[in-house]
């Protein structure tokens, strides 16, 4: 039997919201390169390089439960994708 799934997290509601799309051409060249040299599809180049990264994530150290309960009860902003204009912020001290 089939456990229920969880709710989506914020950033899988987002993710899900839009069709993933890889806009930097080195990276999808990248995978191109490996999907051609492995007879294998792209999705399942980056499927795998997810569990890869999953999985040696997991063998690091987890943060303190304190931690993780304060990353739970007040999470980053998702990223925005826009770039931060370093001129308009040094104006705001006043520098040059």
């Amino acid at each position: 039997m089939n456990a229920p799934h969880s709710p989506p997290t914020r950033a899988e509601r987002q993710a899900l919201s839009a069709p993933f799309l890889i806009e930097d051409e080195e990276v999808v060249r990248a995978i191109a390169r490996l999907a051609d040299e492995r007879g294998t599809a792209m999705r399942q180049i980056v499927a795998l390089a997810i569990e890869d990264y999953a999985a040696r994530h997991a063998l690091a150290s987890p943060a303190p439960e304190w931690l993780q309960r304060y990353w739970r009860e007040y999470p980053l902003p998702l990223p925005t994708g826009l770039e931060a204009d370093k001129r308009f912020y040094d104006s705001l001290n006043d520098e040059e």
